[in-house]
């Protein structure tokens, strides 16, 4: 099993290299778009649990929102070091997620 993951993210690894290259900016702008939907999934999770009257879990859902609002900072400030330069990695990228 642990030689299909390694298999599987080597794989991802290789097809991220060859589309962004040397632009690290880029990559990371992906990276943190990706690792948004878990963050918005987590979120969703949260609300659910409030929604069904478990406040004691609204502290946690404070926290998390600010986390979230964290990894929007980072992708405010990719854009504005000229992560995105290409209009068409941006539309995949909403596209895809």
């Amino acid at each position: 099993m642990k030689v299909l993951i390694k298999a599987i993210v080597s794989f991802f690894v290789f097809i991220v290299d060859v589309v962004y290259g040397n632009r690290s900016y880029a990559r990371f702008y992906m990276l943190e778009t990706i690792a948004r939907v878990f963050y918005f999934s987590y979120l969703s999770v949260l609300h659910f649990y409030e929604t069904l009257g478990y406040w004691r879990k609204a502290d946690l859902l404070k926290v998390h929102f600010a986390q979230t609002w964290n990894e929007l900072h980072h992708l405010l400030i990719m854009e504005s070091l000229g992560a995105i330069a290409s209009g068409l990695i941006a539309s995949s990228l909403n596209t895809l997620l």
